[in-house]
């Protein structure tokens, strides 16, 4: 019988393969426009952190919203461990460090594959978006496998 901390690395095991399954066959099925799901997702990530979960991300500002993204990811739910929001002109950017899904995204990288289920890019996007009414463009995102680091870019439009 397994240990109550072997149960809780399977079921991180388990969620990083069911994560890793789907990215995969969204992008075998529609390649790089895939892509174009992340706005989508990402309100389905958002709807379930304020229904199921009672959070809400407040913010005036994009950067006031990425620092309560970055905050609750660190904070509250420890998937990373730290993070930073720059914000110049019409651009944020915002670099997360150590997230837990980093195994999964070397993998996709490993398999030809750009990640675009991450939950701080996804929520990120759709956060902006519905709560400051900003339409927001992802710019970059990029992955230090090395680092163990992501760097993302949103401009505002």
């Amino acid at each position: 019988m397994a240990t109550e901390d072997e149960k809780k690395r399977n079921l991180a095991r388990l969620n990083a393969m069911i994560i890793y399954g789907l990215e995969k066959g969204l992008w075998d099925l529609f390649g790089e426009s895939a892509l174009a799901t992340t706005n989508v997702v990402g309100r389905g990530m958002l709807e379930l952190l304020e229904k199921n979960m009672g959070l809400e991300i407040a913010g005036e500002s994009p950067q006031d919203m990425l620092t309560e993204i970055g905050r609750l990811f660190v904070d509250e739910f420890g998937i990373a461990t730290d993070f930073n929001v720059a914000y110049e002109g019409d651009t944020a950017d915002f670099a997360v460090q150590n997230c837990v899904l980093m195994r999964v995204e070397e993998d996709l990288i490993k398999a030809g594959i750009k990640p675009f289920v991450c939950p701080y890019l996804n929520i990120a996007s759709a956060a902006m978006r519905q709560r400051l009414g900003e339409r927001t463009a992802i710019r970059k995102f990029e992955i230090d496998i090395e680092e163990r680091r992501c760097d993302m870019q949103f401009q505002m439009v």
